[in-house]
């Protein structure tokens, strides 16, 4: 899309769920083997960027870097459009790899000078409340970037299904219902309510891999 390739990946319980219902998505991380690491961190080396949303980094403080393999850090994409990312998070360290805090006109100057005073790149969208998508494809494509990794969470790969903007998605299933209503799923937001408007993926491959089914789709736009 674009001429920017979008791929969105996740991890869920067979009923769908990323995180169980208090949200804490680090309870899943126990189910990803040594293997399964090195296979992200393939994923992530072979991108131009990584996309995740505030709230990723609110709750779970990511690195986002590649370490289980050998490859290059990606640039790390954060969509923030009040700059609430904390001067104190892993990704706002910049000597590793390079981030970009993509926000709106609602963030707070003194914020956004401070995240620059940093050595992190603030893109400002022109959206008064939520970051228009198709802008920030865009300016990636502009910065030399011509594959990007969305790993979430679930508002954040809606916006992305919502914007048309999708090319592949892989969804690595580990073995278990989780249940609760509250919980979250891989993909949230408001969801469409047709099956005109819904998003058809046509598998490519299939895996079974150290007790996770993992599934590669291509999304038909």
């Amino acid at each position: 899309m674009l001429g920017v390739e979008v791929i969105v990946g996740g991890f869920m319980s067979v009923d769908g769920k990323i995180a169980p219902a208090d949200r804490n998505g680090k309870e899943f991380t126990q189910f990803m083997m040594p293997r399964h690491k090195k296979m992200l961190h393939r994923i992530r080396a072979s991108v131009d960027a990584i996309v995740v949303g505030v709230g990723t980094v609110l709750a779970d403080d990511p690195t986002l870097t590649v370490r289980a393999v050998e490859g290059k850090n990606p640039l790390r994409v954060v969509l923030d459009s009040k700059a609430q990312t904390p001067l104190t998070a892993k990704i706002a360290d910049t000597d590793q790899a390079s981030t970009l805090i993509v926000t709106t006109r609602q963030a707070s100057k003194e914020k956004i000078q401070a995240l620059r005073n940093k050595g992190i790149d603030v893109f400002i969208s022109s959206s008064e409340k939520a970051v228009n998508l198709r802008e920030l494809i865009e300016a990636l494509k502009n910065r030399g970037i011509r594959r990007v990794l969305v790993e979430g969470g679930a508002e954040v790969r809606w916006s992305f299904f919502e914007s048309n903007l999708v090319d592949e998605l892989f969804v690595w299933i580990m073995p278990y219902v989780w249940g609760g209503r509250d919980a979250p799923t891989l993909v949230g937001g408001q969801g469409f309510l047709g099956t005109q408007e819904a998003k058809k993926l046509e598998l490519k491959n299939m895996e079974h891999i150290e007790g996770l089914l993992i599934l590669w789709f291509a999304v038909q736009n």
